[in-house]
């Protein structure tokens, strides 16, 4: 399992929180493209923040069989409405594809320069 991203409840908002290897290795025109998702989905978790028993209040993970997995805080999704959930479960997936393609591209370079 790897852990890809986390959206946390601070007292004045929703901190996202990115796996530390990714972060190193990220680009600027993939966090430029992946910055208005995270906004986006962070700005609909604050309306439901009050409702979360704990962070984080949405996490994201690949499992060993690549399959990605995204998960809300226990209890949550009863006090949001479907559409707005599949919304940030569409944001989390766009994210997690654009985190997998920064994976990509270092692998990529990491095997260009081993030759």
């Amino acid at each position: 399992m790897i852990f890809l991203f986390q959206s946390d409840v601070t007292g004045s908002g929703i901190n996202f929180v990115l796996n530390e290897q990714i972060a190193r290795d990220m680009y600027p025109d993939l966090v430029e493209k992946m910055r208005p998702i995270i906004v986006e989905t962070c700005d609909v978790l604050q309306n439901y923040k009050q409702h979360s028993k704990g962070n984080p209040i949405l996490e994201v993970v690949i499992q060993d069989n690549e399959d990605v997995t995204v998960d809300l805080s226990p209890g949550l999704g009863k006090f949001i409405d479907e559409h707005t959930r599949r919304a940030i479960f569409e944001n989390a997936k766009q994210i997690a594809l654009i985190l997998g393609e920064v994976m990509n591209r270092k692998t990529l370079e990491r095997e260009r320069f081993a030759h």
